[in-house]
């Protein structure tokens, strides 16, 4: 195996307790340079082994590697937040940790990933961090999304050091997801219907192709109304749950190697409701739930459709109180309950108010 000779260039403290370091290594094909970041309590605790993340950039992120060039990568999804302050970490059923996460630059002259760039992330941080090796997770953004599902379906070994993937607005790029679903590798694919730039019908069928294989885990496809191809601007990586609940981070930590197949949740918002405009409010009940093979974590309403009067008293609760319902139509809403591996499944109801 061939050494690669590791330099740390320029150490930039991102705030108290978190380091964002950008560093080079010899790789087969010349110089990968890339950021590392460390999230607070580090070094804290040396016991303590992290999560680990790879993002993967986008096509207008490429560069040479050197400091300066590095500094595109900043721009967009996980480096963003890391630019910005983040510190990356999360709470997940009650445990905060923080990730490690490592992010290369594709070096300009390549039109696409080569997996020996994930491959040397891997192998840099089994060698040189502290990283728990059963929650190592690879995502991108475009060209970066394109490059998780190739590394992924490449073959089955490299399926096998993954805990997950989360490609984001990818082209097609899927060529063999027998390996994703022998691998039992759980995925998190996310794109827009109006993306005008790669099709959703990219994700659609890189899924597919996972199903079609016989996968025991089933992967997970989250697919806005719109927000086209830049849905990783805002959406896909938000760190909260203002475009959806559960983030990734926190279906990432739900994660981990060798973990049993999970059975999703069952959802039951009750039956449909019928009020008339005097009554103004509804409380409805998410209780009749299930998951059978674990817990439900959280309960999130949100409304689909109808007149604008009403709104929901706690969106996160097993009983949200609607209100407003004073002007007469067809309020629909949507229940997601949400298990302790961070997977979901959903139903509806319809509230119909009518004139008193």
């Amino acid at each position: 195996m061939k050494n690669f000779l590791i330099a740390v260039l320029v150490a930039i403290p991102v705030f108290a307790g978190a380091q964002r370091t950008a560093r080079s290594m010899d790789g087969p094909r010349g110089m990968i340079g890339f950021y590392q970041y460390l999230p607070p309590g580090y070094n804290a605790n040396p016991q303590t082994k992290h999560p680990l993340i790879i993002f993967l950039h986008g096509i207008g992120e490429k560069g040479t590697g050197s400091p300066e060039d590095l500094k595109k990568i900043n721009c967009c999804g996980i480096p963003k937040y890391i630019d910005r302050g983040h510190k990356m970490e999360f709470t997940w059923n009650g445990k905060t940790e923080g990730f490690v996460v490592l992010y290369p630059q594709l070096y300009s002259r390549y039109g696409t990933w080569e997996n020996y760039y994930i491959d040397s992330m891997i192998r840099y941080a089994k060698d040189s961090l502290r990283i728990d090796t059963n929650r190592i997770f690879l995502t991108g953004l475009s060209l970066g999304g394109g490059g998780s599902w190739v590394y992924a379906a490449s073959s089955l070994r490299r399926a096998k050091q993954l805990a997950g993937i989360v490609p984001v607005v990818s082209p097609c790029f899927m060529m063999n997801g027998c390996n994703i679903a022998n691998a039992d590798l759980p995925v998190l694919a996310i794109h827009a219907w109006d993306d005008d730039k790669a099709s959703p019908y990219c994700t659609i069928y890189a899924v597919k192709s996972i199903n079609d294989c016989g996968a025991k885990i089933h992967p997970n496809m989250i697919i806005y109304d719109n927000g086209g191809h830049y849905v990783w601007v805002s959406r896909a990586y938000d760190t909260g749950y203002r475009y959806f609940n559960p983030n990734i981070y926190e279906w990432m930590l739900a994660q981990r190697r060798n973990n049993k197949p999970n059975i999703k949740p069952v959802a039951r918002a009750g039956a449909d409701i019928t009020i008339s405009t005097a009554d103004g409010e509804v409380v409805l009940d998410g209780t009749a739930s299930t998951d059978e093979d674990g817990k439900i974590v959280r309960y999130v309403w949100q409304k689909v459709s109808g007149p604008s009067y009403d709104y929901i008293a706690d969106e996160v609760t097993p009983h949200p109180t609607v209100k407003g319902l004073t002007y007469p139509g067809v309020y629909t809403y949507q229940l997601r309950v949400i298990d302790d591996r961070a997977e979901w499944g959903t139903d509806s109801l319809r509230i119909t108010v009518v004139e008193r």
